[in-house]
């Protein structure tokens, strides 16, 4: 993957008074996400950051974001809510944010056997089928061709089960996304900066969510420079010249 993966922070202000708050750290970010009832666009006008995700936006409740062109509005309450959201404001645009998991491996007893016949346990089919999503209970791959079909440029995977963990984002998941017309943006599990280097080693994410506590420790340059696709490195030819005849050899 030749492009860079974007870096979204997540962003709660630490005090009320949005005026002292120092803000350098989150320089070079690509996009804050925040939530709207905790961050007025005025506070967010003074920070060096252009884009904002807002998540759990209500354009109702939060109709002085309507003026901010920079906006996403993100719904995590599925992909059919997140649609009539766009239907009845169609001048935003919606992202929908899904929640990833995979079904840990369970197995079931067969049942007594029938005459000399052998019991045996059967492995859950859902475990087996992979990556799911917590909406409508769905597999990874239907929700994306569903999210497809409804218009969606952009779709946020999140997994708890990675953000749990904290060793690292899902990356397996990906590969039910990589190629399709969806900008995937991740998160979930990056506790350290070493963890977006192997997001971008794998490619498949238009966008990664990071915790601010992480970025404020780690640098936001930092985590930019870990999201830069390595350069594969290239076999040049090496021409080697014939040797020119030795003085009174025929």
């Amino acid at each position: 993957m030749s492009e860079e993966t974007k870096l979204f922070v997540q962003y709660q202000p630490e005090s009320a008074d949005a005026q002292q708050e120092q803000s350098a750290w989150m320089t070079g970010a690509d996009a804050l996400v925040i939530n709207p009832c905790g961050c007025i666009p005025e506070h967010f006008a003074e920070l060096p950051v252009e884009t904002a995700l807002l998540l759990g936006g209500d354009p109702e409740r939060d109709a002085a974001w309507l003026e901010n062109s920079h906006c996403y509005w993100v719904c995590a309450e599925g992909l059919a809510e997140t649609a009539r959201r766009r239907d009845q404001w169609p001048g935003l645009n919606w992202v929908p944010q899904l929640t990833v998991f995979k079904p840990a491996t369970s197995y079931r007893f067969s049942g007594p056997a029938m005459g000399e016949g052998f019991s045996f346990y059967i492995p859950d089919t859902a475990a087996i089928q992979g990556w799911r999503v917590t909406d409508a209970d769905r597999s990874l791959a239907e929700a994306i061709t569903r999210a497809t079909e409804l218009g969606f440029a952009n779709l946020w995977l999140h997994s708890e089960q990675a953000e749990t963990r904290g060793k690292g984002l899902d990356l397996e998941m990906l590969d039910k996304a990589r190629g399709g017309p969806l900008e995937i943006w991740i998160s979930g599990g990056v506790p350290e900066r070493r963890y977006l280097r192997n997001l971008a080693r794998a490619g498949g994410a238009a966008a990664v969510v990071v915790a601010d506590v992480l970025a404020r420790d780690a640098g936001v340059e930092s985590l930019r420079q870990a999201l830069i696709p390595s350069v594969p490195l290239q076999d040049f030819p090496i021409h080697i010249a014939p040797r020119e005849a030795e003085v009174g050899q025929v």
